[in-house]
């Protein structure tokens, strides 16, 4: 029997009920049609309403940051049938599939499951960073594609605005109001390796406000063994969920929540389940608005006679102000976790099991306008948490439009990425002790870049970075070479590089989408420290990356999207060869609500190697499915 405690979703759908006025005012909402694969033009595409880059909202070509939107558009019209596998559309991540369950995804280095700490991922604004082992478990978040609205994908430190491991780069994966998906969809994949099915229905709810339900389930095959052992990584799951939007006047009201299970086949009961529940009140005034948010999140995973659960509760409060020049966000927050460790695998264990800690934040940032076409964006959060007090984190920024199609900016930065309780407090007696003087990882960014229209069918995003890290992870022993081990602040140095990215709207029905990321590193111990776990906390990144998309419209309904990738070698033992991969998805549209697909992942060659982690790298494989999607 599966247990679940489903009373916190439905409190959730009771409150936001009782939160609909009599009063509301009238909302002309309508029910969700199939998109046009042509998508939008190159000007909309940079009229896009961005929030993730300053909080408030703003055109994407006006925000003076290395930011990559994935339309859902985009999402549908791809092969992916997976969040992880619909966030290699963006040019400024490098995506890894170690296994069939898990992926590494780093911007800017530091990949891999031991070392992708760096990164800091949001969906409707709650984060789902992993504090308690430094991570994001991505095959715990089987939203259905259909629900994405968009994902801005952020290279580059985000600390002022999203506080400690916003390091190397934030994701935040933005679903649909509910008023914009009533009626029904089904959508059902069929293929070699995997198997999906998503069900979803909207409907209005009151005069001003909508509720949406969905189910997604998926079944999906093991790998082929890699440079890891070849283990048993088939798994099946699903996830389902609500959303319920009203408005009332300058109110809006929000409340979501989901749960899962995934069934693991490494022992009999092993899995991972999890719920949350998110509550969002905005108001708008005249030339300011008040935003309060709060969500309680809820995982487990039994997985090889280990068990981890985390518990999370978040409340933010934000503020933006337009006065004069001024355009102004303050805000600030708590939140509380509780987590649980208990290893019977092996003797590592948290000392103690379980403990609460306790983050509080504040932040304030404003964009002043020194011109017209010049603007200067200074913040600061301040940041107290359980393990490291007080951490600051500023930046500045510089913004010129020297005309109404380009754009310039700079940027210095510092971020960080805050102590975990395995950093501290992992304990193996007499072999590894705790680490209580382990500090937060440190990162001071520059930063430079272009966004631009230089015709009407073609758009450019051209950034520049050069980072330099202190105190990176690094596993030492005692002073003499002597037992026991601990985890030391030990590795510092440089990484730069640069992202291109653009699109070309070659003729009406064709669009050609090309993106380059390149990445050089000079991490390395200080003098006179022995790194036992010979760099693990440094990642393995490829210097090159390449991405080309073609989208082609070639008949009324008929639509092709081909992707091509070309990912550099791995040069860290063990080293993995570069490798070139292609994708498509040939869909025709045979009525208004119907849809006919057949895709393809990683066409070219029978199997590929994208993870050199020996402990748990499989081999990714060709696949191909088809499927269909229905509206009504």
């Amino acid at each position: 029997m599966i247990r679940y405690p489903f009373a916190p979703l439905l409190i959730g759908t009771a409150a936001a009920t009782i939160a609909l006025p009599a009063a509301a005012q009238p909302l002309t909402v309508t029910a969700e049609t199939s998109q046009d694969l042509s998508q939008l033009s190159i000007e909309e595409l940079a009229q896009l309403n961005v929030r993730s880059a300053s909080k408030r909202d703003e055109p994407l070509s006006a925000a003076p940051t290395a930011l990559y939107v994935i339309t859902g558009e985009e999402i549908l019209a791809s092969a992916a049938t997976s969040l992880p596998e619909a966030l290699r559309l963006a040019p400024n991540l490098n995506v890894q599939r170690v296994d069939a369950r898990q992926y590494a995804i780093s911007a800017r280095g530091f990949n891999g499951i031991q070392s992708g700490n760096k990164l800091l991922a949001l969906i409707d604004g709650r984060t789902i960073y992993t504090p308690l082992a430094a991570t994001i478990f991505w095959e715990l978040h089987n939203r259905p594609l259909e629900d994405i609205d968009q994902i801005e994908v952020i290279s580059g430190p985000g600390g002022t605005l999203y506080g400690p491991n916003a390091v190397n780069g934030v994701i935040s994966v933005v679903t649909r109001d509910a008023r914009d998906t009533l009626g029904g969809l089904v959508r059902v994949t069929v293929g070699d390796r995997e198997r999906t099915l998503v069900a979803r229905f909207g409907g209005a709810l009151g005069t001003g406000g909508a509720i949406r339900a969905y189910f997604s389930g998926y079944d999906r095959e093991d790998l082929p063994p890699g440079v890891g052992p070849d283990v048993a990584d088939r798994h099946r799951g699903w996830q389902a969920g609500f959303r319920v939007d009203s408005q009332s006047g300058a109110s809006q009201f929000t409340v979501q929540g989901d749960l899962f299970r995934t069934d693991v086949p490494a022992l009999p009961g092993d899995r991972e389940t999890g719920h949350n529940l998110i509550a969002r009140w905005t108001r708008s005034f005249a030339d300011s608005s008040l935003q309060v948010q709060a969500y309680y999140d809820h995982f487990e995973r039994k997985i090889l006679l280990v068990r981890d659960v985390l518990q999370t509760f978040d409340l933010e409060v934000q503020y933006n102000r337009t006065i004069g020049v001024h355009d102004l966000v303050i805000g600030g927050g708590l939140r509380t976790t509780r987590d649980e460790f208990i290893n019977n695998l092996n003797p590592f264990r948290l000392d103690p099991p379980s403990r609460r800690l306790w983050v509080f934040n504040l932040f304030a940032q404003d964009r002043i306008a020194l011109a017209d076409s010049l603007a200067l964006i200074a913040g600061i959060k301040l940041e107290n948490t359980s393990f490291t007090g007080i951490e600051l984190l500023p930046s500045v920024r510089v913004a010129w439009q020297p005309t109404g199609r380009d754009l310039l900016w700079g940027a210095v930065s510092r971020a960080i990425r805050s102590p975990s309780r395995i950093d501290r407090q992992l304990v193996n007696p007499p072999l590894l002790e705790e680490a209580l003087d382990f500090n937060s990882e440190n990162l001071i960014a520059f930063e430079a870049g272009y966004r631009g229209q230089p015709t009407d069918t073609t758009s450019l995003s051209v950034s520049l970075f050069y980072n330099l890290y202190d105190g990176i992870r690094s596993t030492e022993f005692s002073p003499g070479f002597a037992l026991p081990i601990r985890l030391r602040n030990g590795y510092d140095g440089e990484t730069w590089g640069f992202e291109a990215w653009g699109s070309a709207q070659l003729m009406p029905w064709w669009r050609l989408n090309l993106g380059l990321a390149a990445l050089w590193t000079d991490l390395r111990l200080e003098p006179g420290r022995v790194d036992l776990s010979q760099g693990d906390a440094l990642g393995d990144d490829p210097e090159f990356q390449l991405l080309a998309r073609s989208e082609f419209n070639l008949a009324e309904g008929l639509a092709l999207n081909v992707g091509l990738r070309w990912v550099g070698g791995i040069d860290t033992q063990p080293a993995i060869p570069a490798y070139v991969e292609a994708d498509a998805r040939l869909a025709w549209h045979v009525a208004d609500r119907l849809e006919l697909f057949v895709a393809g992942e990683n066409l070219l060659h029978r199997t590929h190697a994208e993870s050199n982690d020996a402990g748990r790298a499989q081999l990714v494989e060709r696949s191909v499915h088809a499927g269909t999607r229905v509206r009504f």
